[in-house]
């Protein structure tokens, strides 16, 4: 029984180490979600994804990537901010289409909310895949 619980031990510890030395690399996403955006109109505030920023080291910008769903005529503006509990900061566009890449400011040593919102181009709702 010792020699199994051991074993199991063991087990545990080199599936926890094995994960931080072969991490996926920093490029990877840390958040992935969707939402979606009316005709002409900001359609709900998608509050999936929080992320807390390095104390050192970082550039002071989060980066996000966007896009509307592969095969359709869908067109997207997209904007986003670092939500606060007080005095939430200002939309921050990352830009329209069927794709982009944009960053908003994000403050070292930072733990917040990312809030995005979508409004379509065009004549039907616009839904969007978006990555930290």
């Amino acid at each position: 029984m010792r020699k199994t619980a051991t074993a199991l031990m063991m087990t545990a510890l080199l599936s926890v180490l094995s994960a931080s030395f072969f991490a996926a690399p920093a490029s990877a996403a840390i958040c992935k979600s969707r939402t979606s955006g009316f005709p002409g109109k900001w359609g709900p505030v998608s509050k999936e994804c929080s992320y807390t920023s390095p104390a050192s080291g970082w550039d002071g910008k989060l980066r996000i990537t966007w896009n509307v769903q592969a095969s359709t005529n869908q067109y997207a503006c997209v904007a986003a901010r670092m939500s606060k509990a007080k005095n939430p900061d200002k939309w921050q566009s990352l830009g329209c289409g069927t794709l982009g890449t944009g960053e908003i400011k994000w403050p070292k040593n930072t733990a917040s909310m990312v809030e995005v919102r979508v409004r379509s181009g065009n004549a039907h709702v616009a839904n969007v895949d978006y990555s930290i």
